[in-house]
């Protein structure tokens, strides 16, 4: 079954919202750090910020009144609805208290994937 545009937006806002709180860990873990590790933090977080941004952006054609969603294939849907599981699985485990750096990229890398998907399915 085809996702409506106002799944799509939630599902694209569910990962900004994973993406803000990746951001917040990242700072809180790069804490105390030596200046090397604290520059591969800081890389992170300088492409959560751009990926946010690209997914408000995403957010913001989906509002558009003349944005066409292209269907999405049933195993694309199975994949967004996976992906907004583990997103949600991430909020609410509340990764903040066992996070790792490794935990924070994988929430961002699922964020990620949601809005290419959601990015890919739209046209003119």
């Amino acid at each position: 079954m085809p996702l409506t545009t106002q799944e799509l937006i939630e599902r694209n806002t569910a990962a900004v919202e994973a993406l803000k709180k990746s951001a917040d860990v990242l700072r809180e873990l790069r804490k105390g750090k030596t200046l090397t590790v604290r520059k591969r933090f800081d890389r992170e977080i300088a492409r959560v910020n751009e990926q946010i941004t690209e997914l408000e952006i995403v957010n913001g054609h989906l509002r558009a009144a003349n944005v066409v969603i292209d269907p999405l294939s049933n195993e694309t849907v199975a994949r967004l609805d996976e992906l907004a599981d583990k997103i949600d699985q991430a909020i609410r485990n509340d990764f903040r208290i066992n996070a790792t750096f490794d935990t924070v990229l994988d929430v961002i890398s699922f964020a990620e994937e949601v809005g290419a998907i959601v990015h890919d399915h739209q046209s003119a």
